[in-house]
């Protein structure tokens, strides 16, 4: 019959490590989540705007950049012709300064992200390849991920 106390003395102790453990994991989790919303956001606005979709991703492009974009996609999708694109670095930053992420130590906050991309495209009216390095800037408005646009290198 002894055997019966220690049973709830140490079920206890074992709901406070459980629980415990569940806060840290989740409190850790949060920039691994964002990182991780980040790449699904890139799949997709990328996707979007190197087919020449009929609103080239612009559901991902910060509001006050928004009408701009538009305008300026339209004549994208005219005179692009994209042929490949690679994505060469992803560079975190929090308050504007650079944050190293490294797989020991994951979970630092980040507020923006800079995309190098490589392009092999051809504008017209020209059809010569042509390769060139781009850079995309990402920040994080609460949950998601929105990009401040730079399509004049794509025009010009």
């Amino acid at each position: 019959m002894s055997s019966n106390k220690p049973f709830p003395r140490n079920w206890i102790i074992t709901f406070w490590m459980a629980a415990s453990l569940t806060l840290v994991w989740g409190c850790a989790s949060d920039s691994a989540k964002s990182i991780e919303r980040l790449d699904k956001t890139l799949r997709v606005y990328n996707n979007a705007f190197e087919s020449k979709a009929e609103d080239g991703g612009s559901a991902y492009v910060l509001n006050d950049f928004r009408m701009d974009y538009l305008l300026k996609y339209g004549e994208i999708q005219n005179r692009v012709s994209f042929f490949q694109a690679q994505t060469l670095n992803v560079a975190y930053f929090k308050g504007g300064k650079p944050l190293e992420i490294s797989t020991e130590d994951p979970e630092k906050e980040i507020d923006e992200a800079v995309v190098t991309m490589r392009y092999k495209l051809a504008i017209s009216p020209s059809n010569r390849l042509k390769t060139f390095i781009h850079e995309q800037r990402w920040k994080l408005k609460g949950e998601k991920w929105l990009l401040e646009p730079n399509l004049k290198p794509f025009i010009n």
